[in-house]
C-alpha cells in the first residue's frame, strides 16, 4: 500500500469551483504517483468558511458553523475523486454540528466503491475546549477495506496509549494532525505549507 500525507495549504477561496479544482488537482496529483491512500489533516477544512465572505471567515463561531454546513458538499466531491481516481481517501477534518452538545471534530473516510463513514476525535486540545468550543464525539472506529482495517487518531488523541490500544486490530492507524504555521505566513494568517504529496510505501 502507498499512502500519500499531504502538507496542504490553507488558501482564500472565492468560489465553490475554486475549491472542487484545487481539491482535484491534489488528488489526481497523488493518484498519478500510485498512491493508494489519501491523508489530508485536521481542520484543512477550515478555508470553506472563506466562501461566504471576510465577515464570517474572522469570526471562530460563525466559520464553524459556516463549514459544518458545507460538509455534505464536501463529501459528494471526495466520493467523486475517490470512485474516479479509485483511491480511498481521508478527507481534512472539520468542526461538524452533528446532533452533540459541541461541534465535533470529524475525519470523513470515503472508498472508491461510495463507501462513506467518519471517526471523530475524542480529546480535544486546550484551544479546541476554549475558545472554539469543540466536543468530543462518537467512538472509535476500524474501517474494514481492500487495503486492510484502517483507523484514525486524530492528532492529540494519539498521545493517548489507551486509544491506540483499542485499535490494536488495525492494519494502519493514521494520524491527520494540524501543527503551527511557518513564521513567515505572508501576515494573512493562514498557514504556509506548501509541500507537495509525500508518497511513502
Amino acid at each position: 500500500m502507498k499512502i500519500a500525507t499531504a502538507a496542504y495549504p490553507l488558501d482564500w477561496l472565492d468560489s465553490w469551483a475554486q475549491y472542487e479544482d484545487k481539491l482535484a488537482s491534489w488528488v489526481g496529483d497523488a493518484a498519478a504517483q500510485g498512491a493508494d491512500l489519501l491523508v489530508f489533516p485536521e481542520y484543512a477544512a477550515m478555508e470553506l468558511s472563506t466562501l461566504d465572505g471576510a465577515a464570517v471567515a474572522a469570526d471562530l463561531q460563525a466559520s464553524i458553523r459556516a463549514v459544518s454546513e458545507r460538509m455534505e458538499e464536501v463529501a459528494a466531491l471526495h466520493q467523486s475523486l475517490a470512485a474516479t481516481h479509485n483511491v480511498h481517501i481521508l478527507g481534512a477534518s472539520a468542526p461538524v454540528e452533528a446532533g452533540y452538545e459541541l461541534p465535533v471534530n470529524r475525519a470523513e473516510f470515503y472508498s472508491p466503491c461510495g463507501a462513506r463513514d467518519h471517526q471523530d476525535k475524542q480529546i480535544m486540545t486546550m484551544f479546541e475546549r476554549s475558545p472554539w468550543q469543540i466536543g468530543a464525539g462518537g467512538p472509535l472506529k476500524l474501517f474494514d477495506t481492500a487495503l486492510g482495517k484502517i483507523a484514525v487518531l486524530i492528532c492529540y488523541d494519539s498521545e493517548f496509549p489507551l486509544l491506540g490500544r483499542a485499535l490494536a486490530e488495525a492494519d494502519v492507524i493514521l494520524v491527520p494532525s494540524c501543527t503551527e504555521p511557518w513564521p513567515d505566513t505572508g501576515g494573512c494568517g493562514l498557514v504556509r505549507c506548501h509541500a507537495r504529496w509525500k508518497p511513502n510505501v
